[in-house]
């Protein structure tokens, strides 16, 4: 009978260090994610903050108006980690929509912007935060800078614009808070993986939709659909989309396509770190989607860098989903 108590003893001792070793590989993966958005938020907030004492440095003092552009930019950059993610907490989550208004199929931003500078009123963040949410975030900002029917740097678009951009930094650091506390510390291993998947494969989906709504119909494009067609930076911003993914993907060598290798799906794991890299390599020159589609060219090329995101779609939502017994759930994006 001794052999079979050690058997057994033997048989519980390994299951418990498989759990233990799943239970530390799991937590190490959320502390690292989380790490990332955490960091990313914090970026966002700073960025935000230098946006708008730039921008009133520009009205106050009649600055370099490029300097503003270019620290506009740079919260764009810092907004493309955290944009379309449905996964996180919930307050940082609610403030997406007020850091920025897209779709904007109507251009709905630009007209309330014009309504907005025909008011008189002294324009302040209180005011601002009354206000519909396409005026309160980056679009109504990029609007003021770009957009010609702007009055900049006339007293009332200057007043509108400080107004917007220190509303927009007050968000932004209510979600930098919101992100002091990591919302996935109490998750076991298959909690975590359901979330860290559908974090990865919601961002993805929304980064495409940014390509499938202007490109619309084959040969009828809707090019005023694109994101900041009036800076022209629409295929730049998608380029950080895909690079933040990249980010959680790997998460500093502990992420998903570590865990996926120790799973014994190697093959995997490369044909997604091959295809983000190769997706990147080949990312067309020019930063306006709103220019290329404007050309038969431009939109083959956009139609092709769409279909290279839907592969990297198939393979986190299908193979990974499937190897790994993950059901991803539907989002804010399906549908709509």
């Amino acid at each position: 009978m001794k052999p079979k108590y050690l058997l057994l003893s033997s048989t519980v001792l390994l299951a418990a260090c498989q759990s233990t070793s799943q239970t530390s590989t799991s937590n190490e993966m959320i502390e690292q994610v989380y790490a990332i958005e955490q960091q990313s938020a914090q970026r966002l907030a700073e960025s935000s903050l230098q946006l708008a004492q730039k921008f009133e440095s520009y009205c106050v003092k009649q600055a370099d108006k490029r300097e503003v552009e270019e620290q506009w930019q740079q919260t764009m950059h810092s907004w493309m980690a955290l944009q379309g993610q449905e996964r996180g907490p919930e307050a940082a989550l609610a403030l997406n929509w007020n850091i920025q208004f897209w779709p904007d199929k109507k251009n709905t931003t630009g007209r309330k912007m014009s309504q907005l500078l025909q008011q008189d009123l002294s324009w302040n963040s209180q005011l601002i935060q009354q206000q519909s949410v396409t005026t309160q975030g980056l679009g109504a900002v990029e609007w003021l800078l770009f957009d010609q029917s702007s009055t900049l740097p006339q007293p009332e678009a200057c007043q509108l614009g400080n107004a917007i951009t220190r509303n927009l930094a007050l968000n932004t650091q209510k979600i930098e808070q919101a992100w002091q506390v990591n919302p996935w510390s109490e998750f076991d291993q298959t909690m975590w993986l359901n979330e860290y998947i559908a974090l990865l494969a919601n961002q993805l989906d929304y980064s495409m939709k940014k390509l499938s709504r202007p490109l619309a119909k084959i040969g009828q494009p809707r090019p005023y659909f694109a994101e900041s067609w009036r800076s022209e930076k629409s295929l730049t911003w998608l380029k950080y989309n895909v690079e933040a993914m990249r980010t959680l993907y790997i998460a500093n060598g502990v992420g998903l396509d570590n865990y996926l290798r120790k799973q014994g799906h190697a093959e995997l794991a490369d044909r997604i770190n091959d295809h983000f890299d190769s997706t990147l390599a080949s990312w067309p020159a020019s930063s306006s989607l709103f220019a290329a589609l404007q050309t038969k060219s431009g939109y083959q090329d956009t139609l092709s860098l769409y279909n290279k995101l839907e592969y990297l779609k198939y393979l986190i939502h299908e193979e990974v989903a499937i190897e790994l017994n993950i059901v991803i759930g539907f989002n804010a994006t399906d549908g709509d």
